[in-house]
């Protein structure tokens, strides 16, 4: 079983392991940052829709009952999902925010009322975007990603014996982090013997920043991503 580094939030590693598993990869899980409800207050009022760009925005928003009158539309099949698991039903579902602006803007050409249920930590594109054309955006940040303050000892084991073939960055704030923490531990020049395959170009800088050889996948989901390993684990075997 070919070793793979996965640096996402436990619970999500969880799930990505079971599909490296079919790739006949066996995940070395190293959860660099963790979510974590804000316990924000969502305003009442009457929204003109609703917009989540993570599933964790559907999941730490608690009881939500009183916005599933508003459209929702969300960023990621996996959001809408959750989204769906909570009795909403999402109307515009695009890949990032990047693609559905655009479908915002057409489908609201009046000034609109958006609530936003955000993370802390996050780009602009879509805030800048909306309010630039006009409307209103009231962002409820309902979750915050913390960093870890160490890799495991698996994972820290495994990069300092040079075991690991690839390593999969799911958002450029972990990426900066597993660096960070790479560093701290003293086993940054291990990091070049392995494959980094990245989310977005976005995600991929950092590393790229530091001459590691990076691949982006051609869409910013997991299906992609662990698509462009397949093809890369292929690529290497003898």
């Amino acid at each position: 079983m070919t070793p793979i580094l996965v640096l996402r939030a436990a619970a999500d590693a969880v799930r990505t392991a079971g599909k490296l598993e079919a790739l006949e990869c066996v995940a070395v899980i190293a959860p660099v940052l963790e979510f974590a409800a804000t316990d924000a207050i969502i305003p009442c009022g009457e929204y003109d829709a609703v917009i989540v760009t993570s599933a964790k925005g559907v999941e730490f928003a608690g009881d939500a009952r009183q916005l599933r009158a508003a459209p929702l539309h969300a960023v990621g099949e996996k959001t809408a999902e959750a989204a769906r698991a909570r009795g909403f039903h999402p109307d515009i579902v695009a890949g990032n925010a990047e693609a559905i602006l655009p479908l915002l803007l057409e489908r609201y050409q009046r000034p609109a009322d958006f609530l936003y249920l955000a993370g802390r930590d996050r780009q602009p594109v879509l805030e800048a975007g909306l309010r630039g054309a006009g409307h209103e955006v009231h962002t409820v940040e309902v979750y915050e990603a913390r960093a870890a303050q160490s890799l495991t000892a698996e994972a820290l084991a495994a990069i300092a014996a040079r075991r690991i073939t690839a390593a999969l960055h799911y958002s450029r704030r972990s990426a900066e982090i597993f660096l960070q923490l790479a560093q701290a531990a003293g086993v940054s020049d291990a990091l070049r013997d392995m494959t980094h395959v990245a989310l977005s170009e976005h995600v991929a800088a950092p590393l790229r920043r530091l001459g590691l050889e990076t691949l982006v996948a051609a869409k910013p989901d997991e299906e992609h991503l662990l698509s462009l390993l397949s093809t890369q684990l292929r690529t290497k075997t003898p």
